[in-house]
């Protein structure tokens, strides 16, 4: 009798939504002050946007599980663009709308050469109008969603007075109501912004992702001891952003380490190793790159430090690259490479 041949079920998705753009990176000499000017050394263009670098950030890790797109983009150069990016990843672009006689959102990215710090330029495009009925949960029916990045979306981020909410909140609360696991990021466009302007959405989320130079200005606590990067500063900054919603936990990155406190109090801190000067490109999308590693470990259930970690590891990859993707290997490899950098 011939072996019972078995076939595990393929794993639910992962989906990513809001913010799809085309980047247009430029590597300048210095960054000029107002009314002056500075010199173009090189240039280039890519995927952009924290939930499209997440997307094709986890493609490169070559994840095992199915990955979906959900945004609006306009069909125009930059929509093919992001259109073919998607597919070239195989990532899933039914949920991915391209309005006629629209502009896609774009953001100009000015990287310093000699210090690989970046300053961004962006534009909204078609993405304005995206709204909660433009994702379709139950089509999808994904284990996990990432939201990103909240002031940033435009229609979305406003309230709506069919939901009593905004069109954010009403998303994050629907996928928690169908059991999916939510993450969010924030990256405001208004930089009077402040954490009373997303308490809503946070109450409803599972996650909060962000880097610390953000948490210090949204919630005002200084997270550096003498220029260090202090984890118990992070940690009183952790806190405050659990005081005002969030079901599971907050992850603040910085540099070379990163912090979690969970809502139960369990704190887990981090320290990574620095990328020599030498091989840093860049630092466009490095958050975004930490969230596809720490994501990825969160999909699989994998202890909270080397979430950490596998965060850690790609950001440090992504470093090797103007664009926010192109420095990205697969997991095992960029894993290996962050541990040499220890040694």
């Amino acid at each position: 009798m011939k072996p019972k041949q078995t076939t595990s079920a393929p794993l639910p998705p992962f989906m990513a939504v809001g913010t799809f753009v085309v980047d247009y990176h430029k590597v300048v000499d210095h960054y000029p002050t107002e009314r002056t000017s500075a010199r173009v050394k090189r240039e280039c263009m890519s995927n952009g946007g924290a939930p499209l670098n997440t997307l094709v950030n986890l493609a490169k890790l070559k994840v095992d599980f199915p990955l979906y797109a959900g945004a609006k983009i306009g069909r125009d150069l930059d929509g093919k663009l992001i259109i073919e990016c998607c597919q070239n990843h195989d990532i899933d672009t039914s949920q991915l709308t391209a309005i006629e006689d629209s502009s896609t959102g774009y953001t100009d990215v000015y990287t310093v050469e000699s210090t690989g710090r970046h300053t961004c330029f962006h534009f909204t495009g078609i993405g304005d109008t995206f709204s909660r009925k433009n994702v379709k949960l139950r089509a999808v029916k994904p284990k996990m969603i990432f939201l990103g990045s909240l002031g940033a979306l435009g229609k979305m981020d406003n309230y709506n007075p069919e939901y009593g909410r905004s069109g954010a909140t009403q998303l994050i609360r629907d996928a928690r109501k169908q059991q999916i696991t939510t993450a969010i990021e924030i990256a405001p466009i208004e930089h009077t912004s402040t954490i009373a302007d997303y308490i809503e959405t946070l109450a409803e989320a599972d996650y909060l992702i962000l880097n610390d130079h953000l948490a210090e200005e949204l919630i005002g606590i200084e997270l550096n001891t003498e220029g260090q990067f202090d984890p118990e500063l992070a940690r009183a900054a952790a806190q405050k952003l659990l005081d005002n919603g969030l079901r599971k936990a907050v992850i603040i990155r910085s540099g070379s380490a990163a912090v979690q406190l969970d809502v139960d109090g369990t704190f887990t801190s981090l320290t990574g190793h620095l990328l020599p000067a030498g091989q840093r490109v860049g630092s466009a999308g490095v958050d975004h790159a930490f969230a596809a590693g720490f994501l990825e470990g969160l999909y699989h259930d994998k202890p909270t430090e080397l979430c950490l970690k596998q965060g850690l590891a790609v950001a440090t990859a992504c470093k090797r690259d103007l664009t926010p993707s192109d420095g990205i290997k697969p997991l095992a490899e960029c894993l290996e490479f962050y541990d040499k950098l220890g040694t």
